[in-house]
């Protein structure tokens, strides 16, 4: 073997040496002694690893090979004088081609790894999409079912202590009887309008027409019939931001429901006190009290103090119950505001 190319450039004779890839053309240049008739000398040749058999020549002294794979191969040539006799050993060259990285098995497992881990990724991207959506509806239900009790079930409260103020009175005054009856409608038409805003997360009506101590008194007024019921605000008054207030509202007016409902206070004391950066609920009986440490289950009577809870959670405030069993109850709200 004289000399070999590829893409016309000549290679090194030394066996095994590889090649990078892209290569696409080869030669390969031969010969063979014959000092009696030259031009009779005959030539075979086999590329190892790409020709199946062996290709006949005949005088030419070069093969062409194009397009060759990645791979491991062998060049051999063999030679026969003008006698027809071949020399079997013949010459050979060892030349190995590598594949673009592209082609790699060390590519495809990477291909197959990474896309198992894309695949992974993305089923844990999905998964997270899906449990964010289930926890948003799952929020967006409790919420609902959290602005229901604080509306409709504190306006049939509300609703409930008129009546009953109006089956007391009639037989009294007829006069005071109606003017409780007449509030009562305008509370079941405040109460259904009330529902629906709270269903579509708008502003409360109350909060509508007047502030936050202005809502709380509107609400006390609603549940007022045999207990007394007292409004203070303090501090700068100001309004909060539409969660803030609206939150606010709905634990004041829980916190009066169940004084007048459970607790049966004679006594009800609101307190809203605006301070920097800081507004603080107060809302004090002096009905039955509960047992603290029992709050919050629905065997206990006090079914919204678990809503209570989840408002002032959610605005980044603290709650605090002071009661003891006959001794009235407080409920205590403090809510960081700008």
């Amino acid at each position: 073997i004289e000399e070999v190319r590829a893409d016309d450039d000549p290679l090194p004779l030394a066996h095994g040496r590889p090649l990078p890839p892209g290569r696409k053309r080869f030669e390969f240049h031969y010969t063979a002694l014959s000092f009696y008739s030259p031009e009779k000398v005959r030539f075979r040749y086999r590329l190892e690893g790409f020709d199946r058999d062996w290709i006949d020549a005949g005088p030419r002294r070069v093969a062409y090979y194009t397009n060759i794979p990645a791979g491991s191969y062998r060049f051999r040539v063999i030679a026969a004088n003008e006698d027809g006799v071949w020399n079997a050993d013949g010459a050979g060259f060892d030349f190995s081609l590598r594949a673009h990285f592209y082609r790699t098995p060390a590519f495809w497992v990477a291909c197959l790894l990474g896309g198992g881990v894309l695949g992974l990724a993305l089923y844990r991207l999905r998964m997270r999409q899906v449990t964010a959506r289930f926890a948003a509806v799952l929020a967006e239900r409790n919420r609902i079912a959290r602005e229901i009790h604080d509306t409709l079930a504190q306006s049939f409260v509300g609703i409930g202590v008129q009546l009953e103020t109006v089956v007391k009175l009639q037989a009294v005054s007829a006069e005071v009887a109606r003017q409780h009856l007449d509030r009562t409608r305008i509370l079941v038409r405040s109460s259904l309008a009330e529902a629906r805003r709270s269903v579509w997360a708008l502003r409360s009506g109350a909060l509508e027409r007047s502030d936050l101590g202005g809502a709380l008194a509107e609400v006390a007024e609603q549940l007022s019939g045999e207990t007394e019921v007292a409004v203070r605000v303090s501090g700068r008054r100001r309004r909060l931001p539409v969660e803030v207030e609206n939150n606010l509202l709905r634990i004041g007016q829980e916190a009066l429901a169940n004084a007048v409902r459970h607790a049966h206070a004679g006594q009800v004391r609101v307190e809203l006190s605006f301070g920097e950066g800081l507004v603080r609920l107060s809302v004090r009986d002096d009905g039955q009290g509960f047992d603290v440490e029992r709050a919050g289950h629905p065997a206990a009577g006090h079914f919204g103090l678990a809503g209570m809870r989840e408002r002032v959670q959610n605005l980044g405030g603290e709650l605090s119950l002071l009661s003891r069993v006959g001794e009235g109850a407080e409920v205590v709200v403090e809510v960081p505001v700008a």
